[in-house]
């Protein structure tokens, strides 16, 4: 198993760092089907920019930092994101997606849809956010 991580501030230009990170995790491991690698990439992408979004919302620019440990064997590739943002009031097991006309909301839902397990607790003042994709 190929293991990576990163910590940055949780801001907009740090996703292309995450880019960079899923790179690396994937030169180490090659044999990940090139679909499955897209679903996970899409869903890292998806949580990173939703903890950017929200988590660091009510805090100012850059004091929100985010911790991403990246994963991956043959079988499947795992992500989990630590950020000390605020806390995300959200029940996963209730999450849809959103009406067609609607701007915005479609992230977790696609997220959850991507891959195979999905999970966030706080656990004091962190927001640990854990995703598996199974290889197909």
């Amino acid at each position: 198993m190929h293991t990576c991580q990163l910590t940055v501030p949780a801001r907009p230009a740090s996703l292309d760092q995450i880019h960079d990170l899923l790179d690396s995790l994937w030169s180490e491991q090659e044999r990940f089907p090139d679909a499955d690698r897209l679903r996970f990439e899409t869903a890292v992408i998806e949580v990173a920019g939703n903890i950017v979004t929200h988590a660091a919302a009510a805090a100012r620019p850059g004091e929100v930092t985010v911790e991403l440990t990246l994963s991956a064997s043959p079988d499947e590739a795992t992500a989990r994101f630590c950020d000390d943002g605020g806390a995300a009031e959200l029940d996963l097991a209730r999450v849809r997606m959103p009406d067609t006309m609607a701007e915005s909301g479609r992230g977790l839902a696609l997220t959850r849809a991507l891959t195979d397990d999905l999970t966030y607790q706080r656990v004091g003042s962190a927001n640990i956010w854990t995703l598996t994709c199974r290889r197909s």
